[in-house]
């Protein structure tokens, strides 16, 4: 199949804003999807993605049961093969925030959400953000003015549904200075068998604001999930982004970081567990442009059977930002002799007054404290989903949400057997 054959597939959606008709121009006239000659996408193979035949189908979702989190109280705003869904949405916000889909919004909504759309993610030269961009059906808008905190969840509940599905996701998070929140991307499927989603969400953190984004995926083993973060922050900002992964055919996540501002804290943590012949591929790049900055970053996986993962994370530090502090670190349990990882920590350091450090480590279960849990009395079984929890827990305890961390708590446990 063609580039132009795979494009052809999307040509029925039509463009809402003028960026999209940019983007497909660029994507039809030269930019290519990557290969593993591509350095960033070497242990990722994307032929089942572009060489997939897919619809566009905007079936109707009966129920959320099975979807939601239990005992999680958010502000919910559902969508349905890239479409807002009113039905399925519960939200009654507080003034100070918004929480508006593109194809609902008002005119000064519309406005608001133009400023930042598409100007803080790479659209030019990463083709699945460029094919986001110009196959969008709608867009996710969640705006914090200033001062505002936030105390409940706001969560953007995607499902995609129906087999062969081809899901363009767009969210757009614009925190104004000094204000609080705290955002759940979770996605999800429904008789999706050999399904796409891509996925861009673009993230700008006012000064001094604070915030996390959690991303959860769950569409289910033989489905395909790209995703791509943007976050650009402003002076004296924290914000983290929590990435779990729990099934997929093919994951690959993009978490690029820009820090923009003097005093910010960037925070990254995941957790990823890989079955049968899934691969799930993190790379993230922090760039630290301003002095007196911290980014901390910690990346978790457990592999099982003949499944494979990548982490590829680096860290740049400009000449200007002195008193940078950055530290990464990616930790692995291979179950398997059969299963693989891949993994390449990198810093590249321009400033002579900092303090970085990176590395990776990949591993058994130590066979020790199997035998020492064995021993008080845990079977095999148990004592390995004791481990994996433990291995896990330093990323859990992050999770700031106590519904959430629960159920993630939950889903480990119940993950794995012997």
């Amino acid at each position: 199949m063609s580039k132009q054959d795979f494009l052809s597939q999307f040509d029925q959606i039509a463009a809402i804003l003028p960026l999209q008709g940019k983007a497909r121009a660029i994507i039809h006239n030269g930019l290519d999807f990557p290969t593993i000659r591509d350095e960033y996408w070497k242990y990722t193979r994307t032929a089942s993605i572009t060489y997939g035949i897919f619809k566009q189908n905007n079936p109707a979702i009966e129920s959320l049961d099975g979807y939601l989190i239990p005992a999680l109280d958010a502000h919910l705003v559902v969508f349905v093969n890239g479409e807002y869904s009113k039905e399925l949405s519960n939200s009654n916000l507080p003034q100070g925030i918004k929480v508006v889909a593109l194809s609902e919004a008002s005119a000064s909504d519309k406005d608001a959400m133009c400023e930042h759309l598409g100007l803080h993610i790479n659209s030019e030269n990463q083709a699945f953000n460029t094919l986001n961009t110009s196959y969008f059906k709608d867009v996710a808008f969640v705006k914090v003015e200033d001062n505002v905190e936030v105390t409940k969840p706001i969560h953007v509940l995607s499902i995609c549904a129906g087999d062969n599905q081809a899901v363009n996701m767009r969210n757009l998070v614009v925190l104004g200075a000094n204000s609080k929140a705290n955002v759940i991307t979770q996605f999800e499927g429904e008789g999706n068998t050999d399904s796409f989603t891509n996925v861009v969400s673009e993230v700008v953190v006012g000064d001094g604001a604070k915030g996390g984004l959690y991303i959860i995926q769950n569409e289910g083993e033989t489905t395909s999930h790209i995703n791509s973060t943007q976050v650009s922050q402003s002076n004296s900002s924290q914000f983290s982004v929590i990435t779990v992964t729990k099934s997929g055919k093919l994951v690959r996540n993009n978490l690029n970081y820009s820090v923009n501002g003097e005093g910010c804290e960037s925070n990254m943590y995941g957790v990823y567990f890989t079955r049968d012949n899934q691969h799930v591929d993190n790379h993230t790049y922090v760039d630290h442009l301003q002095p007196n900055c911290n980014s901390n970053e910690l990346y978790k996986g457990v592999m099982n059977d003949k499944s494979t993962g990548v982490f590829n994370g680096k860290i740049m530090v400009q000449r200007e930002a002195q008193k940078t502090n950055a530290f990464q670190s990616n930790q692995n349990i291979l179950l398997s002799d059969t299963a693989s990882i891949f993994t390449k920590p990198e810093l590249e350091i321009y400033a002579d007054d900092v303090k970085c450090s990176h590395g990776c480590t990949v591993g058994q279960l130590d066979e020790e404290a199997t035998f020492y849990l064995q021993s008080r009395g845990l079977s095999k079984d148990d004592a390995t989903k004791l481990l994996i929890q433990a291995f896990a827990s330093d990323v859990m305890e992050k999770v700031e949400i106590e519904a959430l961390r629960d159920s993630l708590e939950t889903f480990i446990h119940n993950q794995f057997a012997v």
